[in-house]
């Protein structure tokens, strides 16, 4: 177990073969098993089980069942705008508050230190410093860059290290449609991509035993009615099988409404949300409108139609 543990220290071929007197033959065949799964019983797996992490929303832990999962990746989908990015810094800021550690992988620059802080603040945070300091980040810049991260073990190897109990890749969408070449081959390129993310990012989830939350973004549902502004998840068929956990949120009409499109367990399927300085809250409804206010806005909706 020493040698296999050696191989995941980053080191080159010819200090292995120094440190652990091997050839260089010995060397390879210690890195292919180095990320090889052990072999364990069901009730060893039962017995390791832990608790799930709360996201800091009661109203998606509902829904998912207690929280977000350890030893799963679990997706959070929808449009532009509807809190995507809002729920990661809101899982984020929970987990740092409980004084738990975790990775932010930032594919899309949209990571600010700040907002997390504010986040955190508004749930009651009291140092920023010590929260800060426990969230690690790592900013990628193509999507080579993030499976290079993956599949070496340096995100695995940073979430062992600070014992974190939550990794997130913002936005696995976008460093997906990050490659160079055009047409099919590039479709191609990018499932094979996709494969091999997925199974890394597994092996981060259940190797750290930690939580892992993607985010994906969505195109238009084919299968739907004419008519109908229906999306899903976007990424194709390899993706969609390769999440254990899939939460759609949207945002029509002014309401947020978030559901549990796939999950491993019998939890809770739908709620609403609201977005805030404490990032994802309870949704907080509009008060009715007044007589005078309708016929205002039905006035001023006549006017701008007559202007066309």
């Amino acid at each position: 177990m020493a040698a296999w543990s050696a191989t995941r220290d980053f080191q080159t071929d010819t200090q292995l073969m120094r440190q652990l007197d091997k050839s260089p033959s010995q060397i390879q065949e210690l890195r292919s098993k180095a990320p090889a799964p052990v072999p364990q019983t069901a009730r060893a797996l039962r017995d390791a089980s832990t608790d799930p992490v709360a996201s800091g929303f009661d109203a998606l832990d509902q829904a998912l069942g207690g929280g977000v999962a350890r030893g799963r990746v679990t997706e959070l989908v929808g449009r532009a705008g509807a809190g995507k990015t809002q729920g990661c810094l809101t899982l984020a800021a929970a987990c740092a508050s409980r004084g738990d550690a975790m990775v932010y992988v930032d594919t899309e620059g949209s990571f600010r230190a700040q907002r997390l802080w504010q986040v955190a603040e508004a749930r009651g945070a009291q140092n920023s410093e010590e929260l800060l300091q426990r969230v690690h980040v790592l900013r990628p810049q193509n999507r080579e860059e993030l499976l290079a991260a993956l599949e070496t073990g340096v995100v695995e190897e940073r979430a062992r290290q600070a014992r974190a109990a939550l990794v997130v890749v913002d936005s696995v969408a976008a460093a997906a449609r990050g490659g160079t070449s055009s047409g099919r081959s590039d479709l191609i390129d990018r499932q094979r991509w996709l494969a091999r993310a997925a199974a890394a990012l597994k092996r981060v989830a259940c190797g750290a035993d930690c939580a892992v939350v993607v985010t994906n973004h969505v195109m238009a549902d084919l299968k739907a009615q004419d008519g109908c502004d229906a999306v899903t998840a976007a990424l194709g068929f390899t993706w969609h099988h390769a999440v254990n956990v899939r939460v759609m949120l949207d945002h029509v009409n002014g309401r947020r409404t978030g559901r549990v499109e796939k999950s491993c367990s019998d939890a809770e399927s739908a709620f609403t949300y609201g977005i805030g300085s404490a990032g994802l809250m309870e949704a907080v409804e509009a008060p009715a409108l007044s007589p005078a206010q309708r016929e205002r806005i039905e006035r001023n909706r006549a006017a701008a139609l007559a202007k066309r």
